[in-house]
């Protein structure tokens, strides 16, 4: 009769272990749930960033030809003007 006495509350304590379980899975779920949501919004958050980042790179592209060009119209305006001065200077030596 011991042996049943045993038995029987093993029997009791092993749906209490099965709803334990069963609650601690469903709060890992619902954890791991939250993680996926969060990792969701974060992977979106950085989509924007590297939408907004390719448009800056265009933009600063764009702007660092401006200024090669602005550099090269300065430059061949000062040889000019330079070939002018060095030819005034040439013909008033004359």
């Amino acid at each position: 009769m011991s042996s049943q006495q045993q038995s029987s509350p093993k029997r009791a304590s092993r749906p209490s272990i099965q709803v334990s379980t069963s609650t601690i899975t469903q709060r890992q779920l619902s954890h791991l749930n939250s993680q996926v949501a969060q990792l969701h919004a974060n992977v979106s958050d950085f989509n924007e960033l590297l939408k907004t980042t390719a448009q800056q790179y265009q933009s600063l592209q764009m702007l660092g030809k401006l200024q090669a060009s602005l550099f090269m119209a300065s430059h061949r305006v000062f040889e000019e003007e330079s070939f002018k001065d060095d030819e005034a200077i040439r013909e008033s030596s004359n």
